[in-house]
Order: structure tokens, then sequence, then C-alpha cells
């Protein structure tokens, strides 16, 4: 059990906690994506969610190793 006050993980774990739920998350969220890409005709709308979603998940991987200010 944790005190009053008392985080129960520190600032940094929680962070790498945070980026890696993000990372996974993401990850799926963009294959889905992709796997639509694949299947429908091309949507300028769709790629641009494509391109961001690839963006999240290398700064998120990029952000899982070494501790970013």
């Amino acid at each position: 059990m944790v005190g009053r006050g008392k985080s129960a993980m520190d600032a940094d774990n929680a962070r790498r906690f945070m980026m890696a739920t993000v990372h996974k998350e993401t990850a799926q969220l963009l294959k889905a994506v992709e796997e639509i890409c694949r299947r429908y005709p091309p949507s300028d709308e769709l790629n641009f969610v494509r391109y961001l979603l690839r963006m999240i998940v290398s700064e998120t991987d990029r952000g899982n190793g070494a501790d970013d200010p």
C-alpha cells in the first residue's frame, strides 16, 4: 500500500510506462490504418492520419530508451 503523498512509481518510471503504453496502442492503431489503406482507394486524409501515427510510433519508440528532456 502506498502512503499518502507518495507515488507508486517515480516520475521516470511513470514517463517510461506512459511512453510504452502510447507506443503499443498507437502501433496497433497504425496497423489497422495501414490495412485500410491497402484495401481501399487512396485517401489524402487517411494517408495524413497514417503519417501522424507513424511519427508518434517513431517518437515513442525513440523516447523509451533514453530520458529525453
